[in-house]
């Protein structure tokens, strides 16, 4: 299953390039496979159990730079064990380096290092079906095609620590992660006067007519009511409910201006390369969130009830407008561990 719509705005950010021409953050599909990699450069690929059957996944996460970490596991909702793995149901074995945990919430195989992550590569990168057990499954096609995609965003193509097919050239050959951006919380001390969230509210309806009429927001959203938040002594937020699915509800975001009254419409960066990406961009949050303790503006929209695939966001108020502070999606819908999605941005206080 796959997202039909996750409704926020995207605008354009700054990229930075990697020397091989890979721009970040980007999201892509290789058939069975998902890869993701942040505005850093660290990627994580994986792929999961169709729909029907055991919740599992496996899941390769690696840092940018030469000396970038490198982890794997294994995950099944279920009981199992090394010994139990099996490729095409021809039995396989991990070899050294390998840890497993397992507890009400499932059983993990993991490994850290690029010796045992490689030697796991070399032998499923061409089969079509890991088992986990008797009864768990993860398809493996596209898992060739996904790690290239890896190690070609992280310029490891022909380095001794490219994953697939590694090379003479040395580990510096790699380019360094990208800075992680700072962006620090900015706490709102300006508070709304007795009565003028009503205002607010009003003028923000008034003036998004029209906006409401293009995205048939229901008549009556469900139970969510409009809220107004102050983020400085000129500026306003506002967030005016618009839809209400099974499971969740989306608003429109405003910006009030509290001394001239007039509204704009609320932007929010959030932009990364690739193919699936959100569909039909518009301004609105889903299950928003304002926290003026911190100027943190968040979005929690999932893909389905079970919450294994969606996406997750937040922005800090800088006074002046939202900069983007975290981002994680997952377009594909499965895993063990709902809410576990690939980074596309991060940023530190």
């Amino acid at each position: 299953m796959r997202i039909f719509c996750l409704a926020l705005v995207l605008i354009n950010l700054p990229i930075a390039a990697r020397a091989a021409g890979t721009q970040f953050p980007f999201y892509a599909a290789y058939k069975s496979w998902l890869i993701g990699c942040d505005n850093t450069g660290r990627c994580t690929a994986r792929a999961f159990a169709l729909d029907g059957g055991p919740a599992t996944d496996i899941t390769l996460t690696r840092a940018a730079g030469p000396d970038g970490a490198v982890t794997a596991a294994i995950r099944g909702q279920d009981a199992f064990d090394a010994l139990g793995l099996t490729l095409d149901s021809r039995p396989i074995t991990l070899g050294a380096g390998w840890q497993r945990v397992s507890d009400d919430d499932g059983t993990s195989l993991t490994a850290t290092g690029l010796g045992p992550v490689r030697a796991l590569v070399n032998q499923i990168r061409n089969g079509a079906v890991l088992g986990l057990g008797k009864t768990m499954t993860i398809p493996l096609d596209g898992i060739a095609a996904a790690l290239l995609r890896m190690d070609a965003a992280q310029g490891r193509v022909g380095t001794v620590t490219a994953l697939l097919d590694p090379g003479d050239k040395p580990a510096s050959a790699a380019p360094p992660a990208l800075p992680e951006p700072v962006v620090a919380p900015h706490p709102v001390t300006a508070t709304l006067a007795p009565g003028e969230d009503a205002k607010l509210i009003a003028l923000a309806q008034t003036a998004s007519a029209a906006r409401v009429a293009k995205e048939e927001c229901d008549a009556q959203p469900g139970e969510m009511t409009p809220e107004a938040d102050a983020l400085s002594d000129k500026t306003a937020l506002v967030l005016l409910p618009c839809l209400m699915g099974a499971y969740q509800g989306s608003s429109l975001g405003v910006l009030v201006d509290r001394t001239q009254g007039t509204v704009s419409k609320l932007v929010l960066p959030m932009s990364f390369q690739g193919n699936p990406a959100p569909d039909d961009p518009t301004d609105m949050l889903t299950e928003p969130n304002f926290d003026a303790k911190t100027g943190t503006l968040s979005s929690f929209a999932k893909g389905r009830g079970l919450g294994d695939c969606g996406l997750t966001a937040s922005w800090i108020w800088d006074g002046q407008a939202f900069q983007l502070a975290a981002l994680n999606y997952q377009d594909a819908c499965g895993g063990v561990e709902a809410g576990d999605w690939p980074a596309l941005f991060r940023s530190h206080p």
